[in-house]
């Protein structure tokens, strides 16, 4: 084994390098950071020697070619560790008038920051010299590097046969944005396992990990997420005459309501909880003012899982919009009823409204029974067309989702208030690494000490990562269900859940201590990067090919 401050300048060098390739999510410069790994993973001699254990994987139908380099160590047992992170980060506006040094790690950008406004944590931090500041440095650039080294380290031991176990490193783009490389580098997962007969130990995600009460924390499983979309049509009118009409937001703030923050949507585990609600987008769709009733609104919110169902979601949001529904049509007819006695032109007997709720796959079913050959038609006409706007940015996956959800609607030509539910990508489900976590966890805790380090574990990463799609448990998260209600599932987005089923890999958070990621003051604490859990992988690895 190399001395460790030689290990501690190979990782801050691939660190410098990789933070300098401005590899920003969502955009082709992800490449610069791919094709720079790959290189890497080319030079080492045991890839040399065995080119077909390596490749840079193009994601089919990207609008952006993007890559994913991987590399595979096959050792004397087919009892493999997955190494994984994602080499995305977000932009450098956070960082203002320093955002063109953003990249540059070392003393000139530190310098910088040491400019701004600092709080209390941030000053110690600097004065300590403890950490590296720079955008990607903690979240997560420096886990990849980490294994980058480690990589090194076992393919030059595997030259002459003296490592046990087999290792594959797959770092991966788009995880800040649609976790598209993870969610095609699970089929590269479960070929590379099929073909060469890999049986997946555990796979370790090196995001960082936060200080919290002086502990470190692992993270032994990974909370879900799913986005619900609300549209609603009303009835459009002058205002000069509203009980003609009935406005769309009545209904949809009322979902709001009780949607928002509400803890009936909360999971619980242990002592862990997920986080109640919370909407993105919500507004009337009128595109130009004009003096009448909006005709329809909509928008879109979070539910974080842990056990509950997509379906059981579903249901849940449709009994909510069914008494939103009914309670606000009585309150329009009663405030009617009290309008008409000041208002003696007003003879309407009743207003008669008589609102209806549908999820996505039930109106779709409906409008191709009714209406079969026109209904597909339209449907892959407008498919097709939010497509081309997804794949040029011009449409996020919510909003191309919204668009999808009224094109169906206008087919349908309702005359009466109606309420459609439906989901937005991304999906992530929620994943628990079990028992082989907890032993991962046991070990690093045990390692940790030896730096008089505590480590504390949380059973669910509440950020949202791409451990979601390295096992599924199809009872639990209902794939159908998903799949079913999500209108732009297919050729703009989908999951292969098969695949993910089939790797089935226990996944854990061990990375790196940092601090305020995304932010002009993210940083990765030095003695973590560059010592600490650079050893202590090292060791859960090749613990796990026990596992």
């Amino acid at each position: 084994m190399m001395a460790n401050k030689e290990r501690e300048q190979r990782i801050l060098s691939i660190l410098t390098k990789l933070v300098s390739l401005k590899s920003i999510t969502g955009t082709e410069s992800e490449n610069l950071a791919s094709e720079y790994i790959y290189e890497y993973i080319k030079d080492l001699e045991y890839f040399k020697k065995y080119p077909e254990n390596c490749g840079l994987l193009a994601i089919e139908g990207d609008p952006f070619k993007r890559h994913i380099p991987f590399a595979l160590i096959e050792g004397k047992r087919k009892d493999t560790v997955i190494l994984s992170g994602h080499f995305d980060v977000v932009d450098e506006f956070d960082y203002g008038d320093i955002k063109h040094l953003a990249y540059d790690l070392g003393d000139k950008l530190e310098a910088a920051i040491a400019r701004n406004s600092m709080n209390t944590q941030q000053a110690e931090d600097m004065e300590s010299e403890g950490w590296i500041w720079g955008k990607g440095a903690a979240d997560m650039k420096g886990g990849i590097a980490i294994h980058m080294e480690l990589l090194a380290e076992y393919a030059d031991k595997a030259l002459s046969g003296g490592v046990e176990g087999s290792i594959l490193f797959m770092p991966v783009c788009d995880e800040e944005s649609y976790s598209l490389g993870m969610r095609n580098g699970v089929k590269l997962l479960a070929r590379l396992g099929k073909e060469r007969h890999l049986e997946y130990k555990l796979l370790i995600n090196s995001e960082p990990t936060d200080l919290v009460g002086g502990k470190q924390i692992m993270y032994l499983g990974s909370v879900g997420k799913l986005m619900p979309v609300v549209l609603v049509q009303g009835i459009s009118s002058h205002i000069g005459h509203c009980f003609d009409g009935f406005n769309p937001l009545s209904i949809l703030s009322g979902i709001y309501a009780k949607t928002s923050n509400s803890l009936d949507f909360v999971d619980k585990y242990e002592r862990e909880a997920t986080m109640p609600p919370t909407w993105l987008k919500m507004r009337d769709l009128k595109e130009n003012y004009d003096v009448s009733v909006p005709l329809r609104a909509g928008g879109y919110f979070t539910v974080m899982s842990l056990s509950t169902s997509p379906g059981d979601t579903m249901e849940k949001i449709r009994k909510i919009s069914e008494e939103v529904c009914s309670r606000e049509i009585a309150i329009f007819e009663d405030t009617y009823r009290e309008f008409k006695k000041i208002n003696s032109f007003e003879t309407k007997e009743k207003l008669g409204l008589e609102p209806a709720v549908y999820d996505f796959s039930s109106l779709k079913a409906q409008l191709l029974k009714d209406r079969g050959e026109a209904f597909t038609a339209m449907y892959e006409a407008a498919y097709r067309e939010i497509q081309g706007e997804v794949e040029r940015g011009k449409l996020t996956y919510p909003d191309g989702t919204l668009l999808l959800m009224e094109k169906v609607m206008n087919f349908a030509n309702f005359t009466r208030p109606v309420v459609l539910l439906a989901f937005a990508p991304p999906y992530y489900p929620a994943v628990y690494g079990g028992e082989n976590a907890r032993k991962a966890y046991e070990t690093v805790s045990a390692e940790s000490k030896t730096f008089n380090i505590e480590v504390e574990y949380q059973n669910y990463f509440m950020g949202i990562s791409d451990n979601s799609y390295s096992a599924f448990d199809s009872e639990q998260n209902a794939a159908s269900a998903v799949a079913e209600e999500t209108p732009l599932w297919g050729d703009i987005y989908s999951i292969d859940f098969d695949a993910i089923a089939r790797v089935q890999v226990p996944a854990v958070i061990y990375g790196p201590i940092g601090r305020e990621y995304h932010k002009w003051s993210e940083r990765v604490e030095k003695n973590s990067l560059l010592n600490v859990v650079p050893q202590i992988t090292r060791k859960l690895i090749e613990q796990a090919w026990d596992f």
